[in-house]
């Protein structure tokens, strides 16, 4: 089976291979030989967690084979040097789909459940215990990033909530950002604008592709934080 993936350095030492075949499909690595690599075993991690949900999905028959068709390298926005410009591939232009927007409706759900299943158990001392080396302080704070940035996604479109309005617990706010996430996305569907902001260019589904990624990212690195301790 063949799948398409552009690449792109996110920040430094972080690179990002999206299978733009699969909807929230994606490795990450140091380098972008290495994302490339793991390309094909993050289709079977990917196939494997979605059947967890739901068992009528079936893995795909080996061998599993990618082509890089885009690569993006971040740069300084001119307008502010500090803020890093992500990719906006010639995939963010096409228009979601309803289909597109069903099946992102429940990976959503699922990465919501993923998140919640690690978080819930900790009491408020664990959440905001500090981490060394940790940019967002501690597991707390991880989470703030999570609504924020999702949240903050969709300001590119001017769909966001007001930052006034947003919940000060942050499990409810996860869950009304979330919300918000949810409805927008319909009122994407067959969406063309692309807007741009301190130089990077945003759509519907670049929205879409990064919101699929950011919690399960986030998650993966949760779960690392507490194995460790």
């Amino acid at each position: 089976m063949y799948f398409q993936i552009a690449v792109e350095d996110m920040e430094p030492d972080h690179w990002v291979a999206w299978n733009l075949d699969l909807l929230g499909c994606y490795s990450a690595a140091r380098t972008s030989t290495e994302a490339i690599a793991q390309a094909t075993r993050s289709i079977s991690r990917y196939f494997a967690w979605i059947s967890e949900h739901d068992h009528s999905i079936m893995i795909p028959e080996e061998p599993l084979e990618t082509e890089v068709v885009e690569t993006f390298l971040s740069f300084p926005s001119q307008r502010d040097p500090s803020y890093i410009v992500n990719a906006f591939f010639e995939d963010d232009r096409r228009p979601l789909t309803c289909w597109d927007v069903v099946i992102t409706q429940k990976l959503l759900d699922w990465s919501r459940e993923s998140l919640l299943k690690i978080v819930q158990g900790l009491d408020e001392q664990r959440l905001n215990q500090p981490i060394p080396g940790e940019v967002r302080g501690s597991i707390a704070g991880i989470l703030e990033h999570v609504a924020g940035a999702e949240n903050w996604y969709f300001s590119q479109l001017s769909l966001c909530l007001e930052r006034t309005t947003l919940l000060e617990n942050l499990l409810a706010r996860l869950a009304q950002v979330r919300t918000n996430t949810k409805e927008q996305f319909w009122k994407l569907i067959g969406e063309r604008q692309i807007t741009e902001n301190y130089d990077e260019r945003w759509s519907a589904r670049k929205i879409l592709r990064r919101t699929l990624w950011h919690e399960r990212d986030h998650t993966q690195q949760i779960e690392q934080l507490l194995k460790e301790g």
